[in-house]
């Protein structure tokens, strides 16, 4: 037989568990936009350097085939993965915007700590604890707002 401790401790364990559940249920669809952002990153790092380092292209071309890889790769996983909906091209032309907006708010935010003197880590700093959660909140709003 379980002792009345026993008890506690399983019932303990399981309603920090059920606690757990609940929040990754919850915020479920942005922890999966933040591991497609990681592999998005991953993937444009990747582009660049190999066509960069097998003299393949120079490195503004490669950043340009690198973002576009990216930024299709990430439309593809996030219809599927992160907001459950189907492609499109109307949904993909919203997909671009949001992203040339992000990269708005990324220059934007350099600019900032730039402009208050600030050292240009912190600049990164704000751009990658901002920009993330208000790409996802723009998707979530535009991009993916209704199904396709």
């Amino acid at each position: 037989m379980r002792s009345s401790a026993g008890r506690s401790t399983s019932c303990v364990k399981n309603t920090a568990m059920s606690r757990v559940e609940r929040l990754l249920a919850r915020h479920r669809a942005l922890l999966v936009f933040g591991a497609i952002g990681v592999a998005n990153t991953l993937l444009h790092s990747g582009a660049v350097i190999a066509l960069v380092e097998g003299g393949l292209a120079g490195p503004v071309p490669a950043n340009v085939a690198g973002f576009t890889l990216a930024n299709t790769f990430s439309y593809f996983a996030n219809c599927r993965f992160t907001f459950r909906q189907p492609p499109s091209w109307n949904r993909y032309r919203k997909f671009v915007a949001v992203s040339l907006l992000s990269l708005v708010l990324t220059v934007g935010l350099s600019a900032l700590a730039q402009a208050m003197h600030w050292h240009y880590l912190a600049g990164l700093l704000l751009v990658l604890l901002c920009g993330p959660v208000l790409t996802y909140a723009l998707h979530k709003a535009v991009t993916f707002r209704h199904p396709a």
